[in-house]
């Protein structure tokens, strides 16, 4: 059951185990009600933006004004605690519009980023700079995480598997005592998690009103959202048919009801979505990756899915 109302937007889903309530007019919450089992996870809101302006791109560095730059840089612990990028450049305008880059240095006046790629040097450019939401913005110690046994895994880049457990009231690394709920969580992204129990998470944050441009790696399971805070999204609504490789690519759905079945899986024929047969979903036929979920993403080459913001700016 959707409610929508114009201005304020609140929406209540009932689903089979997976259950949420929105509201949101630029800024929001949502609440979801696992119940024990299996999930693919996906945040769908931002953190607000700390600084925003435009700028050339120089040795892959931007210049900042009437921002402490030192707030956006990476952690530097020496504790055991793992060192992650605190902050992330959005790109707003040109053809790296909606792709996140972390900040990976700062000087006085500028902000750097290591995985600029060498076509932006020189360009000129809108952007914004946010702080990343974490694992501890999103699984808090109110949940109801069973400590020590429920657990987050968290999908890396070069396809290894960090595991994540609530202990002493804060998320660790797997030896229980290491804090690791600066753990970052990629725009458009999600985690897989285990739960025992049932839990609610609560999240809150931003409805982003740009598109995001998710990184999708080959030979490994890439999970993407849907960015989407007000409901689920159909298959054939979402940039699939021509974010994926035809034929090739694939993008896989499951249960949201802990069970972690299989729901779909969604080819392409270069430009719709098809079934494992290709063909192309009908409105009637198309599968649905609700809110808070995402769908497992498995690419020949390395790309972007691109998933479009749910409010006009």
């Amino acid at each position: 059951m959707r409610n929508l109302i114009l201005g304020l937007v609140s929406v209540v889903i009932v689903g089979n185990g997976f259950s949420q309530t929105v509201s949101t007019p630029i800024v929001g919450f949502s609440n979801y009600n696992l119940a024990a089992g299996q999930y693919v996870f996906s945040p769908s809101f931002t953190k607000a933006a700390v600084y925003q302006g435009s700028g050339t791109v120089s040795s892959k560095s931007l210049s900042v004004s009437g921002v402490t730059t030192s707030s956006l840089a990476p952690t530097s612990f020496s504790d055991g605690r793992p060192n992650y990028p605190k902050c992330y450049i959005e790109v707003l305008t040109g053809t790296y519009a909606g792709v996140a880059f972390d900040v990976t240095s700062v000087s006085a006046n500028s902000v750097t980023s290591s995985d600029f790629p060498e076509a932006l040097n020189g360009q000129s450019i809108s952007f914004a700079i946010r702080d990343h939401v974490t694992l501890s913005d999103i699984f808090k110690s109110d949940t109801g995480f069973a400590e020590y046994s429920d657990v987050i895994s968290v999908y890396n880049s070069d396809g290894t598997i960090s595991l994540r457990y609530m202990a002493g009231g804060v998320i660790t690394l797997d030896d229980f005592s290491t804090e690791a709920g600066h753990t970052p969580v990629y725009p458009g992204t999600g985690v897989i998690v285990n739960l025992g129990s049932a839990v609610t998470i609560k999240t809150s944050g931003q409805v982003k009103a740009t598109i995001t441009k998710v990184p999708v790696y080959p030979g490994i399971n890439n999970i993407v959202g849907t960015m989407n805070p007000s409901g689920s999204l159909r298959v054939i609504d979402s940039t699939l048919g021509t974010s994926l490789a035809a034929y090739a690519d694939s993008a896989v759905i499951y249960s949201n009801n802990g069970s972690f079945s299989l729901g779909a899986i969604v080819y392409s024929d270069g430009s719709s979505p098809t079934d494992d047969n290709f063909n192309p979903f009908s409105s009637s036929s198309s599968p649905t990756v609700q809110n808070g979920s995402g769908a497992i993403i498995n690419v020949a080459s390395p790309g972007y899915v691109t998933l479009n913001s749910s409010v006009t700016p």
